[in-house]
């Protein structure tokens, strides 16, 4: 038989765990947020740069490094979603077997889920990572021009 004390520390265990999971699942929102502010920033101030420069043969190799780097820049958002995102529903998944195990009423975790639709932030980040990466592709172009006039 348990006793009062084994249960009320087992039930502490389970919500320890599930605030935990919600903890990382949250904070993987967060480092998405952060990772695409920062890469999209840098893209458009460089782009910004990056088009003031005369299409001048000496010039237009510094724009297709700087074009690489910011297709390398754009594809780095997508992928940090993908690897985190991984993390974030496994402790999502985490949470729903906390809410049915363990007798939760409301059961948040296990109702968004089951209404939230999925995916829509991951095609918002490909789509302007593929809006980027176009970009930085005409910029590439445009050098070549410059670098091999008619």
């Amino acid at each position: 038989m348990n006793s009062p004390d084994a249960e009320k520390t087992s039930d502490q265990i389970i919500l320890s765990e599930y605030a935990q999971a919600q903890e990382v699942a949250l904070h993987t929102d967060t480092v998405i947020h952060e990772v695409a502010a920062i890469v999209w920033g840098a893209n458009t101030l460089l782009l910004g740069f990056i088009l003031e420069v005369p299409c001048k043969p000496e010039n237009q190799w510094l724009v297709v490094v700087a074009s690489v780097l910011g297709i390398f820049m754009s594809a780095y958002v997508p992928w940090v979603q993908w690897l985190t995102k991984r993390g974030q529903t496994i402790a999502f998944e985490v949470c729903r077997e906390i809410e049915e195990g363990s007798g939760f009423v409301h059961k948040l975790h296990s109702r968004i889920h089951a209404a939230y639709p999925k995916k829509r932030g991951q095609a918002a980040i490909w789509f302007l990572t593929i809006c980027f990466v176009v970009g930085w592709c005409w910029v590439i172009h445009h050098a070549w021009v410059c670098l091999h006039p008619l």
